[in-house]
């Protein structure tokens, strides 16, 4: 049987371009192209007439590595370092320029805004080139373990042992007699250990957490491991996405408006659809895009957990229960999460047959209407249309794809940086690599390569 046998490797080849070894219509030829215009279009790379000491490496370069990285599931500077020295691809795309992996790394950490405005860039070109609609927007988001150790990180209860602890040992020092020098030190010491407590406690208070991660204080616990939660929201047309951000927020309760806003900057209008999961769903929020907006939303209802059936009189402002009970207006209070909440009240359950159907409360059945009830109800109705069910499905197959890709391109250990904002940058970067590639799949390379070309990037 014959086999297909390598060839010699120490016959002599004949010269060619770099040019000419990578392929015509290759990623990397689409990648070289938009990031140029993209940094030509409002000139983010502004070299200085007179600078001292050795060269920078185009920053445009650096994110071109960046882009074709994420692509093909590198995104390690070490990794990217020794690409820039073996990928042929890459040796093009950087013109043979190999930066060190400090450098590649501190690009990523260093200019923030400078990825978030060839986001923002890219998303206009895609708008205005056909490939995003604007008009639906579907907002989902995902957990992804944070670059932060499991181990060593403190509930609020064990700090706040810990400041007592502290607090007993100053006194006890001081207290107690000694060579001078020696207390003072420790003293000293056990001084900087509660203030650096204090400051965590603090700090977790302020952002309503619980537990203090010691290697990326940011993050919180989610799925009982650190992690972030990452919210995108994408255009309907071809699953491209239009925004993000990142939250240490375990669930997306009151992330609907910030997604909306985010969404609305980056497409520089505002959408006419917003479709997101049951998560989301916030009246308050929902009646904001609804009424004030003039934006169609369509969010999956948290079931109501009421008991018993009740007529409410706009009039009196009064509920009557089915037999009869008037349940009198009792007061107005505002809940856990801000919303302003009416109680009704009625002490004529005492004897009722269906107690116990109705309450169990020896004050009688207590019942309790929200300030936008009508909206409520009304919402209600709208969601329980086809139409309505219909639009819920479709958040599925637009949100579902873009997540599958992102997090197989993350792999295991999906966020190398620490810190939110660290971590947006990463979630950025992905995100214009994603574009990049779902694009380059839809179209043909000659018809993007042109649209790229024609494309005013100085008005982007």
């Amino acid at each position: 049987m014959s086999k297909i046998r390598p060839e010699d490797r120490y016959q002599q080849q004949l010269f060619s371009s770099l040019d000419e070894q990578v392929n015509s219509e290759s990623i990397v030829r689409v990648i070289d192209v938009i990031i140029d215009k993209i940094y030509e279009g409002k000139n983010i790379e502004q070299i200085k007439a007179n600078e001292v000491g050795r060269p920078e490496y185009p920053r445009s370069s650096l994110l071109k590595l960046y882009v074709y990285g994420y692509m093909n599931r590198i995104k390690s500077s070490r990794k990217l370092e020794r690409e820039c020295r073996v990928n042929l691809e890459v040796l093009w795309l950087m013109g043979k320029m190999q930066p060190d992996h400090w450098t590649i790394s501190n690009f990523r950490k260093e200019n923030q805004s400078e990825i978030k405005q060839a986001v923002k860039q890219l998303v206009k070109f895609l708008k205005e080139s056909g490939y995003v609609e604007g008009k639906t927007v579907v907002i989902d988001g995902t957990k992804l373990k944070a670059n932060a150790s499991e181990y060593g990180n403190m509930h609020r209860y064990e700090i706040e042992e810990r400041i007592e602890e502290a607090e007993e040992k100053i006194i006890h020092y001081l207290e107690t007699l000694g060579k001078e020098d020696e207390q003072t030190e420790q003293i000293e010491k056990l001084r900087k250990e509660k203030e650096e407590l204090e400051k965590q406690l603090e700090k977790l208070k302020l952002e309503n957490k619980k537990v203090y991660i010691k290697t990326d204080p940011d993050a919180n616990i989610m799925n009982r491991q650190p992690a972030y939660n990452v919210q995108v929201s994408f255009d309907k047309k071809n699953k491209l996405i239009v925004a993000t951000d990142v939250t240490d927020q375990a669930n997306d309760f009151k992330q609907l408006v910030n997604m909306y806003d985010a969404s609305k900057e980056m497409l520089e209008g505002k959408p006419e659809k917003v479709i997101a999961d049951k998560g989301y769903y916030c009246p308050e929020d929902i009646q904001k895009l609804e009424e004030k907006e003039k934006v169609e939303t369509y969010i999956s209802e948290m079931p109501e957990r009421t008991k018993g059936d009740f007529t409410y009189d706009r009039e009196k402002d009064e509920y009557t229960c089915t037999q009869g009970k008037k349940l009198k207006f009792d007061g107005q209070r505002k809940d856990s999460r801000g919303r302003y909440r009416r109680f009704y009240k009625t002490k004529e359950c005492k004897g009722c047959p269906i107690k116990s159907q109705c309450t169990t409360s020896k004050d009688g059945r207590l019942k309790i209407r929200y300030i936008n009830q009508d909206f409520r109800d009304n919402y209600r109705k709208k969601m329980q249309r086809e139409n309505s069910k219909q639009k819920l499905k479709l958040r599925r197959t637009v949100a579902e794809h873009p997540f599958a890709t992102m997090k197989l391109w993350l792999g295991k250990n999906p966020l190398l940086l620490r810190g939110k904002e660290n971590v947006h940058a990463e979630i950025r970067l992905l995100s214009l690599s994603y574009n990049l590639l779902r694009v380059f799949n839809l179209d043909s390379f000659e018809h993007l390569m042109q649209k790229a070309n024609n494309f005013n990037w100085s008005l982007a």
